[in-house]
């Protein structure tokens, strides 16, 4: 289990030397970075999710003045309406698939796209096409839409749980990413985001705690502060998507038998 004292001591450690560097606090929003945990599981899969996983914080980490983007079905005239409708006034610009598809596709017009706003929002029923029309950029800036359902009677409320939120997005690997904090805030703020994010971060882990090898803090340019760390296995286990399990000790040992049977025929 995580121990939270460490964890608020890591942030601490974390922004004093955000501000040795002269990046106060008080800095602007083009200068604030980001404060991330960093999960490393023992056991990886070859499969990732197109759609985040949704995990609440104690704190927004989305500035006030953030401005936002939505993705939406065609045509965007009729989303535009009804955001009106249901006076929703925190999203800056709505975006339809067929507009982005003709207007973004050159690469210049995707990053010009991905710097003009502090967060995307899309349509859950449009999230799966939208990876090919706005390239690798939002995703190597950390910007990947998130979905929102915008069927829901409610809508204002959807939209303001999904700025109220951070997510887990799930990619092969043993390494995941999720934003817990901004380097504006308190340290106070960003430890009580990691203590209400970890008990969902951990349900959708495989394995839970059992499949957690270490976690880390850190912002986009810092070193790794270590907040949590198990014994490590004797081998690492992939779990691919056809559901076999593979360790690399005993593919090791396989090798070694083969080179043994090798050398046996020789000396005959």
């Amino acid at each position: 289990m995580l121990d939270i004292k460490q964890a608020d001591r890591a942030v601490k450690a974390l922004l004093g030397h955000i501000e040795k560097k002269g990046q106060s606090k008080n800095q602007l929003m083009d200068d604030e970075q980001a404060v991330w945990l960093i999960i490393a599981t023992k056991k990886f899969s070859d499969a990732s999710k197109a759609k985040p996983y949704r995990i609440p914080l104690k704190h927004s980490i989305v500035a006030p003045d953030a401005e936002v983007c939505l993705f939406v079905k065609d045509p965007q005239k009729d989303y535009k309406r009804l955001l009106e409708e249901k006076q929703v006034k925190s999203v800056n610009k709505v975006i339809g698939v067929s507009k982005l598809r003709a207007k973004y596709k050159p690469y210049e017009a995707k990053r010009q796209l991905c710097a003009s706003y502090g967060m995307f929002l899309a349509d859950a029923r449009v999230i799966t096409v939208l990876p090919k029309l706005i390239g690798k950029t939002f995703f190597l800036k950390k910007k990947q839409p998130i979905p929102v359902d915008m069927t829901k009677g409610d809508l204002k409320k959807e939209i303001a749980r999904a700025m109220g939120s951070t997510y887990m997005h799930m990619t092969s690997g043993t390494c995941t990413a999720i934003k817990v904090g901004l380097t504006s805030q308190s340290a106070a703020e960003i430890t009580a985001n990691i203590e209400t994010a970890m008990p969902h971060i951990i349900e959708k882990i495989p394995r839970k705690w059992k499949n957690i090898q270490a976690i880390n803090l850190k912002t986009n340019d810092s070193i790794a502060l270590p907040i949590f760390n198990s014994l490590p296995d004797e081998g690492v286990t992939r779990i691919d998507t056809r559901g076999k399990q593979s360790s690399s000790m005993d593919q090791d040992g396989e090798d070694k038998d083969e080179d043994d049977e090798e050398e046996e025929e020789d000396d005959e």
